[in-house]
């Protein structure tokens, strides 16, 4: 009797496969960070944005942009609302 042969792999999967689709797997959850800012929003003033989070670099990046675009020389920045009332972006004068 002939030995049995499979026509699948056993193999594992190569490294690089591997890599490429963490990689891939990655993307989606950076774009789902993405948030609308409103634009003009003066200098002094905190908007509440709930994606907004003070230890995270890229919301900080954001709300920085944001403001500094608005009108605002010094920026913005993450900040908690306070009392369970969220987080927000606070446009530094």
């Amino acid at each position: 009797m002939a030995p049995c042969r499979s026509s699948l792999s056993l193999q594992p999967p190569p490294f690089l496969l591997i890599v490429l689709l963490t990689a891939a797997m990655a993307v989606p959850a950076a774009r789902a960070a993405w948030v609308d800012y409103p634009s003009g929003v003066p200098c002094g003033e905190t908007i509440p944005v709930e994606q907004c989070d003070p230890g995270d670099a890229a919301a900080n990046s954001a709300c920085r942009d944001m403001c500094h675009y608005g009108g605002c020389r010094r920026g913005g920045e993450c900040v908690s609302l306070g009392f369970g009332r969220g987080r927000g972006c606070h446009c530094k004068c």
